[in-house]
């Protein structure tokens, strides 16, 4: 991990801010620049706890909000409580149902979505439809859970790193990229890149269900995980 972490930082994909709050903004302005730069790579930003994935959903929503990409606000009461979702939205499938063909994990976009149905494009290219009181197992896809991206592999990936995360979690977060990952840290959480790195590298935490804001999600199914596992290794550049 120490190797991993210095390799990122010499090609500059490890950004320090004062404060957490600073490393989220920074890393949603630099998620909306290669977004713009690169619209057809598939991308997701990684953290460890459910709250902290929501604020991330949140910010980034925001981001397209102010630059007109998103339509018109459509709430709903879903499995994780209310959320706003709008024709442009990223989400992702949070239960596996083989009528619609999606999986715990599945990526789409929102083509269209009022309050009794929504339509969305899925990453492999098709298109489902279903009823949202039939099925509400749904939330933003901007952002999700380390243990939910478990299986996951897309382009380009983004991680805020805070203190609850360990050797396993850390692998996992710096191992689901084709192309780049860029790593963010605020100084209120690890006050140097050797305390982060010592974070990472550690064995296992015995986490709390309330650390993730509620009880760890299942895996994603949408893909196997590597076998055997690989070395992380040095960002491409971009």
């Amino acid at each position: 991990t120490h190797e991993a972490i210095t390799a990122y930082g010499d090609h500059g994909h490890v950004h320090a801010a004062e404060t957490r709050e600073d490393a989220r903004r920074d890393l949603i302005e630099r998620w909306d620049r290669d977004r713009i730069a690169d619209p057809r790579a598939s991308r997701i930003i990684l953290t460890h706890t459910n709250d902290e994935v929501r604020s991330l959903n949140e910010a980034a929503r925001e981001q397209l909000q102010r630059s007109g990409e998103l339509g018109r606000d459509v709430s709903l009461t879903v499995e994780r409580g209310a959320r706003s979702f709008a024709d442009g939205d990223r989400i992702m499938f949070l239960k596996n149902e083989r009528s619609l063909g999606v999986k715990n994990g599945t990526l789409g976009t929102i083509d269209h979505v009022d309050k009794a149905h929504m339509r969305v494009s899925l990453d492999d290219g098709r298109q489902v439809g279903f009823d949202t009181k039939h099925y509400a197992h749904i939330d933003h896809g901007y952002a999700a859970t380390i243990h939910k991206a478990q299986g996951m592999t897309v382009d380009k990936v983004h991680v805020l790193a805070t203190p609850g995360l360990d050797r396993h979690a850390s692998y996992v977060a710096l191992s689901r990229h084709r192309e780049t990952v860029n790593l963010h840290y605020g100084k209120d959480d690890f006050a140097n890149q050797g305390k982060l790195v010592r974070t990472l590298e550690r064995e296992r935490g015995k986490d709390m269900a309330s650390d993730y804001g509620r009880a760890p999600e299942p895996a994603s199914l949408a893909q196997p995980e590597p076998q055997p596992p690989h070395q992380v290794q040095p960002p491409h550049q971009v």
